[in-house]
């Protein structure tokens, strides 16, 4: 009962400030701005959308092959181990030689990667998941520093109308995932193809991806790039040159690594409810979509993101680290067992819409604070720490033979993941008061700048902005 509320209610939600964003936040009236917003978006939904579609079957692939949960974690492992290693190397190419370039090899990567899910052959999946894993690294850097870098440099265009770009891919993103699910599970299910169909279904899209950056994107590098790109000067950078950029990866890193952890983790908390799984990821992706639409109004209200960012990290601390105390009280008491699994799943749909909030103002003020030499390469080396985290996060939920003798098995599942939660707390502790740093370093650099800026939720037009500046 308690999941088909929470969607209704959250339905509702969405579909209300869904009205409000439209009727409050103002596109900006630039056709530059429109064609360029248009073009990359096109192509990242679909990227995104491909990318859904296999998310909830991974698992059950692996499953139905007949691998055990350790060598299943292996395959986890492998791909976020890629990640680190592989997407180190792409964020250097991406700067050095292009980013479309690599944006377009994102396509083929990630079909190749697909096609391996036909096999059973575990080293043939395990080769699957390091293709993934260079994939998501380019997708998750490479096409935003594309963006970044022709909406900022190239086109000259306000700093600011990233926030429009930025928030509508949140919105959209969280959208397409439920689409993504019911098309998957279609597939999957109701049509008997099997878990490898989604997989397959994927590949057009991205094959079509490929082809729509090729033939609509454009290349616009620094022409110093090639002569005077080192691997290793972006680690310079954050340690030694610029203090923000070290807070902010430090922010990145702890936030991400949580919310990757948090997708393996929250099923069997809430297994003691017997969940309906589509409904609840449901219900998650609709949080993530109001979270995505809170931070538009925000901005439209002229809160600052520096400001957002802080009140999104207090929130998904506060969000998980409730969960972490009501773990650790049950494990304690052993009572109010199926109330307290009920307040973690509200917590979870509220850790979901900092999540919408989080993305769209991360990416902003990384477009703003990291230098375009090293877009790409910074990005991804913000993403290493995350990436070994929730490697050892998923060896973690192991619990003694004493423990599966001596407990029930909904009180085990608590004991797998209670130190889990417990580190996810800390991080986000850690993330606030980085954050609250960050707020104070960045208002004292951009004050200046901004105290003559447009407020961000307020975007203007051409003439407006022509007639103010005759007028100055």
């Amino acid at each position: 009962m308690i999941f088909i509320v929470t969607l209704c209610g959250l339905i509702l939600t969405a579909i209300i400030l869904f009205n409000r964003a439209k009727q409050t936040v103002l596109n900006p009236k630039n056709i530059q701005f429109e064609k360029l917003q248009r073009s990359y978006l096109t192509v990242y939904c679909l990227a995104t959308f491909s990318d859904w579609l296999q998310g909830p079957y991974v698992y059950k692939l692996y499953s139905d092959y007949g691998y055990e949960e350790e060598e299943i974690a292996v395959l986890y492992i492998a791909g976020f181990a890629s990640s680190s290693i592989f997407g180190t190397f792409v964020g250097h190419v991406a700067d050095k030689y292009g980013r479309k370039m690599l944006c377009i090899s994102f396509g083929f990567f990630y079909s190749l990667c697909c096609l391996t899910k036909i096999s059973s052959e575990f080293y043939v999946l395990l080769f699957g998941r390091v293709l993934g894993g260079i994939s998501t690294s380019i997708l998750f850097s490479t096409f935003e520093a594309w963006y970044i870098n022709e909406h900022v440099n190239h086109l000259g265009l306000n700093s600011d109308w990233l926030n429009n770009t930025l928030s509508k891919a949140g919105f959209y993103t969280g959208f397409l995932a439920i689409l993504a699910g019911i098309i998957s599970q279609i597939f999957a299910e109701s049509f008997n193809f099997g878990p490898q169909s989604p997989f397959i279904l994927a590949i057009p899209f991205l094959l079509t991806s490929s082809y729509l950056i090729y033939k609509t994107w454009t290349e616009h590098c620094h022409p110093h790039l090639s002569a005077h790109h080192r691997f290793i000067a972006p680690l310079y950078l954050i340690f030694f040159q610029d203090p923000m950029l070290l807070i902010l990866g430090l922010i990145q890193s702890l936030f991400e690594a949580v919310m990757y952890t948090f997708i393996f983790s929250w099923t069997p908390i809430i297994s003691e409810l017997n969940p309906p799984l589509g409904i609840v990821f449901a219900s998650f992706m609709l949080a993530f979509m109001i979270g995505s639409n809170i931070y538009s109004l925000l901005l439209s209200d002229r809160l600052r993101p520096q400001l957002i960012l802080v009140l999104t990290s207090a929130l998904s601390f506060f969000s998980l680290g409730t969960v972490a105390v009501v773990i650790s009280y049950i494990l304690y008491t052993n009572e109010f067992t199926t109330l307290l699994t009920k307040v973690c799943f509200i917590c979870f749909i509220l850790y979901e819409i900092s999540v919408g909030l989080y993305i769209p103002v991360i990416g902003y003020l990384k477009g703003l604070v990291v230098p375009e030499e090293y877009r790409a390469s910074i990005s991804n080396w913000f993403r290493v720490p995350m990436n070994i985290f929730t490697c050892i996060s998923l060896t973690l939920n192991q619990v003694s033979e004493v423990d599966v003798k001596e407990f029930s098995p909904s009180v085990i599942v608590f004991k797998k993941f209670q130190f889990i939660y417990l580190l996810c707390s800390i991080f986000l502790l850690l993330t606030t008061v980085a954050s609250v740093i960050f707020k104070q370093r960045y208002t004292r650099r951009y004050s200046m700048e901004e105290s003559y800026k447009v407020p961000i939720g307020i975007v203007e037009d051409d003439d407006s902005l022509k007639e103010k500046s005759l007028s100055s």
